[in-house]
């Protein structure tokens, strides 16, 4: 339910995860801002007689998470209710992504919608004419793989000379290749499917056949290397050369859809400065934190914290990561990934859009993935923010999503 922004709250009695206060028990709002955070006491003083503090109950305050949605999906779009505060919408008919964009806004969320639509001359792009500043590039067609790096370089110096980002959105493990030996001489775009991207069906759920519990024991090496990254990592190599790594990298690239991949692979990713959105789970997060690769995560269930888990108890160890930078690929590193966004967006800060979601948590705590090293001290000394603990009997239920101060589902906390 949504309602009119107002214009100055205090919420108290609750556990605020901030990079400002990481012992924050209280939040101020002062219309779509984030005002304040820090303790109960001052959030009464700051707010004044006037506002009437609501009692958060011991309820924990995260920024709203992003999802990620293949628009050609036939599952549901992620909605307020499960705690997004916005969706990347990815999709290769226009009409489709503007009819999800409208119902997106709808529900209250932002919408960063990226259309698919492979380019091979920078005269033939018209940035003022998309969504975005982005543009997305197929993989999927491609089953040559020099054939795939051409196409993907020719996409890559047409973005980078208006000024896009370019996405480059890779099918699941085991798709995309055209079994049929297409070399990808159909139009780019033509193959996107549903919910592939995050290896589900349209429910949400993932396929049996990818269990992460039925491939802990396969064969690593032989799941460890894409050889579709490898022809995208040519073309961002060759892109480079041809216009120059400054150029290349200050426009943010990106590649959607990475799995499985080697140290190697992580390396040449951190090098050319791009960006990756993995599949929790199936992807080496572990390796793209040492090579010092940014990530985002890819979700649109109707829990977001099963992505977080997943990635937490992955069945592999590099594979895993902490509970924290898992939250934060999934909130914070989803808007700096995205072109245009503000520094403080996806996090509670003073001066951040005041968009984020309430949630009623069994337990809090500092969680890090086994055999992953202390990436966060779980000792308290150390100011590590707090997150709901994942161990628990069941997985956080949100109670309210507000987005850029207004509250779009759920109830506020009451006095």
């Amino acid at each position: 339910m949504k309602s009119e922004q107002q214009a100055v709250r205090a919420w108290v009695n609750g556990s605020v995860y901030s990079p400002a206060d990481p012992f924050a028990t209280a939040v101020l709002l002062d219309g779509a801002t984030v005002a304040w955070v820090g303790s109960d006491d001052a959030a009464r003083a700051m707010a004044g007689a006037d506002v009437t503090p609501g009692d958060l109950r011991a309820a924990v305050v995260t920024p709203a998470f992003v999802a990620h949605h293949r628009v050609d999906a036939a599952g549901e779009l992620p909605r307020a209710e499960h705690g997004y505060g916005a969706v990347e919408l990815v999709g290769s008919d226009a009409d489709a992504l503007d009819a999800a964009v409208r119902e997106v806004r709808a529900d209250g969320l932002h919408a960063m919608p990226v259309l698919v639509r492979g380019a091979r001359e920078s005269d033939e792009l018209d940035p003022s004419a998309l969504p975005s500043p982005a543009l997305g590039f197929d993989a999927a067609p491609f089953g040559d793989p020099a054939a795939l790096a051409d196409a993907a370089r020719e996409h890559l110096v047409a973005c980078t000379r208006v000024g896009l980002q370019a996405v480059l959105v890779l099918p699941p493990s085991g798709d995309g290749a055209s079994e049929s030996g297409s070399s990808g001489d159909g139009p780019p775009g033509s193959r996107l499917s549903g919910n592939e991207l995050s290896g589900s069906d349209a429910s949400g759920n993932d396929r049996p056949e990818d269990d992460p519990d039925e491939t802990a024991g396969e064969d690593e090496a032989s799941r460890s290397e894409d050889p579709r990254v490898d022809a995208l990592l040519d073309a961002a190599d060759a892109a480079a050369e041809e216009l120059g790594g400054r150029a290349l990298h200050a426009r943010g690239h990106r590649i959607e859809g990475v799995e499985w991949l080697s140290e190697a692979q992580c390396e040449r990713l951190a090098d050319l400065a791009i960006t990756v959105s993995c599949v929790p789970g199936r992807a080496p997060l572990r390796d793209l934190s040492r090579a010092g690769v940014p990530v985002t995560l890819m979700t649109d269930d109707p829990s977001p914290w099963t992505a977080v888990k997943a990635a937490l108890e992955a069945p592999a160890e590099h594979l895993r990561t902490s509970a924290r930078a898992a939250f934060l690929a999934l909130t914070r590193g989803v808007w700096r990934a995205h072109r245009g966004g503000t520094p403080l967006a996806g996090q509670l800060a003073p001066g951040a859009e005041a968009t984020l979601a309430v949630w009623d948590a069994e337990s809090v705590m500092v969680q890090q993935a086994q055999g992953t090293g202390a990436s966060w001290s779980t000792d308290p000394r150390a100011r590590t923010p707090v997150l709901p603990a994942l161990d628990d009997s069941r997985l956080p239920r949100c109670e309210a999503t507000v987005v850029a101060g207004v509250l779009v589902s759920g109830a506020e906390p009451r006095p």
